[in-house]
């Protein structure tokens, strides 16, 4: 059969950022680079399908590369590409609930797609439903660093047409509220905040005081993942003790998380990634789950290069209900991406390509300058 698995192959790279990275995780210690990794996958008629490992944080991209290499490569030799949940089923079998085993899953799942798109000579989108949408509105992200730093970004951002910004806290009170203060001067607050502690804060308490001061200097329109991800208890008591909305990100990764969050009523907001979901579809059920349940979430991000920025794209023009910017706009973080024909990402708006399947082709000559 020409759709059975004939070679796959995994290529860990390395790929300098244009900025570093400081967040609350990582203040001390910025990410000056992002370890991730391609998976292509051939089929013995000659397709070719592409993926990507992207994880930012923690630090395990290679490994996971090496996991990847080693477990679920020689796995699907000889499997039918087009079968994609038996070849599923079997990665979830060989990753056995491993705690990252959602990032390899995720890899593996866009080259089946992508497969199956140019196998049928159509967009991933077209697969996924069709077209809800023509482009998707994006936010844009600032790390941290000096306020007149962070606010000349934003003013920047938005006269490119980014919906919303998003600023990176977690760092001493004072340093947070002269950038979040900066930052509103600069952009007006009609454009409301959107806060990324990244669990950053101890307990409620000392999140509740942040919260409360930053709405003082800014108009916010949420924050992001105020308190470490199992703190369930603590999130649904600072929905009750302050005045701005609770988004969910890391306590929300898989569709169990999803359900336990709106069970304990803690989160206004679910934040879904492709990556940390486990694939595409995975991330389509958390948006369908959350729909039901009247959660509103928007697309995130692990900064994904070209491959998972397409993957990306063709789920948000898709989606049902998409209320929010997503913050899709990760290849813009590097200093060359990995895609000859990237997603489109314009005056603010994300696109995905045209081409069947993710719709992308790698780029060789910067694959070989990023192998690690």
């Amino acid at each position: 059969m020409d759709s059975l698995i004939a070679r796959v192959e995994v290529i860990p790279i390395r790929a300098p950022r244009k900025e570093a990275v400081k967040s609350g995780l990582n203040a001390g210690d910025p990410v000056t680079a992002s370890e991730f990794g391609i998976v292509r996958i051939e089929t013995r008629g000659g397709l070719e399908g592409l993926g990507e490992i992207s994880i930012t944080f923690p630090r395990i991209g290679h490994s996971l590369c090496d996991a990847a290499a080693r477990l679920i490569a020689p796995a699907l030799v000889g499997c039918d590409a087009l079968a994609l949940p038996h070849c599923l089923a079997g990665i979830d079998r060989l990753l056995a609930g491993e705690l990252n085993a959602p990032y390899i899953r995720a890899a593996f799942e866009m080259a089946l797609l992508d497969l199956a798109g140019k196998r049928y000579s159509v967009p991933l989108y077209q697969l996924l439903g069709g077209r809800m949408r023509d482009r998707a509105p994006l936010a844009w992200g600032i790390y941290q660093k000096a306020p007149d730093e962070m606010a000349r970004d934003a003013a920047e951002a938005k006269a490119a047409g980014y919906q919303a910004i998003k600023l990176k806290v977690g760092r001493r009170l004072d340093d947070d509220l002269a950038s979040v203060h900066a930052v509103s001067e600069a952009v007006g607050r009609e454009t409301p905040l959107r806060l990324d502690a990244n669990g950053a804060w101890s307990s409620v308490a000392e999140a509740a005081r942040a919260i409360e001061a930053f709405a003082d200097v800014a108009a916010v329109g949420w924050v992001e993942q105020p308190l470490p991800r199992r703190n369930l208890d603590g999130l649904r008591l600072l929905r009750q003790r302050t005045r701005v909305p609770i988004m969910a990100d890391e306590s929300c990764q898989t569709l169990r998380d999803a359900y336990d969050l709106a069970r304990a009523d803690a989160a206004d907001l679910f934040n879904v990634y492709v990556v940390e979901a486990g694939g595409v579809l995975a991330a389509r059920e958390i948006f369908a789950f959350a729909s039901a349940v009247g959660i509103p979430c928007i697309l995130g991000s692990q900064a994904e290069m070209g491959i998972g920025t397409a993957a990306c794209a063709h789920l948000a023009v898709a989606l049902p209900h998409l209320p929010h910017a997503c913050e899709t706009f990760g290849p813009l973080r590097y200093l060359r991406d990995i895609v000859a024909e990237p997603a489109a990402i314009a005056g603010g708006y994300l696109a995905p390509p045209e081409g069947p399947g993710l719709g992308v082709r790698l780029d060789w000559d910067a694959v070989k300058e990023m192998k690690a």
